[in-house]
């Protein structure tokens, strides 16, 4: 319970932001833009991630050679870190597909969406 208590003060920053989130007046292509810059600040985040989970697999299957239980440890990381940047690459490309598809932004497979849309009025 003391841990669930630091996890939410963790998000303290973010409920003091959130007065700033206001989308009655935009439209739907400006909400695109916004949950779509969202998701684009995430994603690399999240590579970098799956990239640390594998190296760290990677290194306790090295490391640990000598320890059964410790190179079935670094398979499962490395198997799961294989996973998540195969699904955030497809992630990617979907976002990809759908923003060229409804013509928000750039149609390489990763799309560069200018951050001044949000919030302004886009007709």
């Amino acid at each position: 319970m003391k841990n669930l208590k630091y996890f939410a003060l963790m998000f303290l920053p973010t409920l003091a932001f959130a007065q700033s989130f206001d989308l009655g007046g935009s439209n739907f292509r400006g909400v695109i833009y916004y949950i779509l810059d969202a998701i684009l600040v995430l994603i690399p985040i999240m590579f970098a991630l799956a990239f640390i989970v594998f190296f760290w697999g990677l290194s306790k299957f090295i490391l640990h050679s000598d320890n059964a239980a410790d190179i079935k440890k670094g398979k499962n990381y490395m198997f799961w870190g294989i996973i998540a940047l195969f699904v955030l690459l497809s992630f990617r490309a979907i976002i990809s597909f759908v923003s060229s598809d409804l013509d928000l932004g750039n149609s390489s497979v990763a799309p560069l969406l200018p951050s001044s849309y949000i919030g302004s009025d886009i007709t």
